[in-house]
């Protein structure tokens, strides 16, 4: 996989809805959803209630409610990029980083019209486990 970008952030409540298609999009091509592919290891909500009780059981307290141990990156990728590329970059991630990556969704289908011609969006979708085998969050520096 070459040079891109990724921007990563706190996942948001409808991650899983939009990743899956389950909600018709005004953006999204139907007849190209097809070309769409997922990787998923565990589910947004199961692994979110795993790191709370992990958290629990090391530190004693509730996970704080402004707390992020769920997040996503979203990469912008080639036609030609694969799910075994983004699983590489993912495996990249857990050793250099120590953030694991448990579901991956290309998108194909999003893009916009300009001037009658269709312009893709072609992206992927990772979502990670920011949390240290203890619950706490893992911290990165600017620099990482």
């Amino acid at each position: 996989m070459g040079a891109t970008s990724i921007h990563v952030q706190a996942v948001k409540p409808g991650s899983e809805i939009h990743n899956f298609r389950e909600k018709e999009l005004d953006y999204v091509r139907p007849e190209l959803s097809h070309l769409n592919e997922s990787w998923v290891g565990d589910s947004i909500s199961h692994r979110l209630e795993s790191a709370k009780q992990r958290y629990l059981d090391t530190v004693g307290q509730k996970m704080q409610a402004k707390a992020a141990p769920i997040r996503e990156g979203v990469i912008v990728i080639k036609q030609e990029t694969t799910m075994q590329e983004l699983q590489q970059f993912a495996t990249v991630c857990k050793e250099r980083f120590g953030i694991e990556a448990f579901q991956i969704h290309i998108h194909k289908d999003e893009g916009y019209m300009n001037a009658k011609q269709w312009t893709p969006n072609l992206h992927a979708h990772v979502v990670f486990d920011w949390t240290q085998p203890n619950g706490k969050s893992v911290r990165l520096s600017r620099d990482d």
